[in-house]
């Protein structure tokens, strides 16, 4: 018999994979290009105004408009959207190629990533799928809204870091700390995994030399990236705000008597009308923005010392709400249509988040990889902030790659478990065939 070659089956191997990044952008195109053939209104809305903001810069060059005040809103995704609002009339469909864009772009990233952090061609292409076809990712491509930016440079953070810990120095350090910054100044809500991040990865450097170099690189690109922010709004506001004044809002929205009652009270799947609250606040921002948001922080902690149980429970509740399954009902007048829609993706998420959740605990039981601990820092860091600012099923749109990437890994060592089941001996000795 003649020997086989020693790499004959790479080379076998090879026809079958290399159409792997192809397919897996031929299937973006196809689902998030359906969704936004589909939902072509949500482009033409403008929930929370960054359309608006967009057109003012370029119009008059401020950052705010009648609805909403200078730093209420965060600044990276206005920025973006520029080039598409200059097209007027065209500018719905060219955010649309922009969100298609950023799609493509996080799928192969996701691809590239999942073999980084040790899944096969094959199961990082399942979890570059899974994010292609992620139902909160598909409807939140279809709305101006930051979610597609911010996931886009999650993944991109995570690539950063995943470099700077496998090859500690100042240059990778600074990319990883440029896109941290970036994907803060795009969810304002990342800021805190940022500076978790950048501890974590500092500490884990050795010898105190390169500690210093990696330190001191993350941290000045970081700083460079947030620093036209914060000085704008040092000048326009008299405060160097990093973030937004959207904070305590946000904080209050989820710790307010009427909340709490809406808790204490109401039917399940009941829907909280939250619109006559929020126009309140946005009012009172646009009369006194610095003022507004201490007094919501002021009267957040007031609710919360009146009443500590609610807190606890709100909390629970919130956790709930950003890791549950099920899309909470908008609309007290929901036709059949739409619920079906929400059901099934329930279903989708009861699928994949007890995977992915078997997934991390495969990783934490071997010790974990180094490189998994930036996405399970970032889940860690989005559910602490969420646990006590308002918090629903969207919030969790960065964390889906990384939920993709856990659930690929929990098919891998499910398979892994049934195999060694279907190979242990039996009681005579014999091995059960598979």
């Amino acid at each position: 018999m003649a020997p086989i070659p020693p790499n004959s089956g790479a080379q076998n191997a090879r026809p079958t994979t290399r159409f792997l990044v192809p397919a897996l952008l031929a299937l973006t195109l196809v689902v998030r290009g359906g969704v936004l053939a589909l939902m072509p209104g949500g482009l033409a809305e403008d929930p929370d105004d960054y359309r608006g903001l967009a057109e003012n810069l370029l119009r008059h060059g401020a950052f705010e408009t009648e609805r909403t005040p200078p730093a209420y809103r965060p600044p990276l995704y206005p920025l973006m959207l520029t080039g598409c609002v200059a097209l007027g009339e065209h500018s719905g469909p060219a955010i649309g190629v922009l969100h298609l864009a950023m799609g493509l772009g996080t799928v192969w990233l996701v691809f590239l990533l999942g073999q980084r952090w040790g899944l096969g061609r094959w199961p990082a292409a399942l979890a570059a799928a899974l994010v292609a076809c992620d139902p909160i990712l598909l409807a939140q491509s279809a709305e101006v809204m930051t979610e597609t930016p911010a996931t886009l440079l999650v993944v991109l953070a995570l690539i950063g870091l995943t470099s700077a810990s496998r090859q500690p120095s100042a240059g990778r350090a600074a990319v990883a700390g440029g896109w941290l910054a970036l994907a803060a100044l795009c969810r304002p809500a990342l800021l805190p995994w940022t500076v978790a991040a950048g501890v974590v990865l500092t500490a884990t450097v050795r010898p105190w030399s390169l500690r210093l170099k990696v330190l001191g690189g993350l941290t000045l690109a970081a700083v460079l990236v947030l620093s036209p922010w914060a000085i704008r709004n040092q000048v326009r506001l008299g405060r160097p705000i990093v973030t937004t004044t959207h904070g305590g809002y946000t904080l209050l929205l989820g710790n307010n008597p009427e909340f709490y009652e809406y808790l204490r009270s109401g039917a399940w799947g009941s829907v909280w009308q939250a619109e006559a609250f929020s126009e309140t606040w946005r009012n009172r921002a646009l009369a006194d923005e610095l003022g507004a948001n201490r007094r919501a922080y002021a009267e957040s902690c007031e609710n919360i010392r009146h009443e500590p149980g609610m807190f606890c429970y709100s909390c629970l509740a919130r956790i709930g709400r950003l890791w549950g399954p099920l899309p909470r009902q908008i609309d007290a007048d929901e036709g059949p249509l739409r619920r079906g829609a929400r059901y099934a993706v329930g279903l989708w998420y009861l699928a994949e988040l007890p995977l992915a959740a078997f997934g991390a605990w495969a990783v934490v039981r071997r010790g974990g990889r180094r490189q998994w601990l930036w996405g399970l820092l970032l889940a860690g860091c989005l559910t602490a902030v969420h646990t006590f600012y308002w918090s629903d099923l969207r919030m969790r749109a960065p964390l889906m790659p990384v939920v993709a990437l856990a659930a690929a890994m929990g098919l891998v060592w499910g398979g892994k478990v049934l195999a060694g089941v279907r190979a242990r001996p039996n009681q005579s000795g014999h091995q059960i065939p598979d």
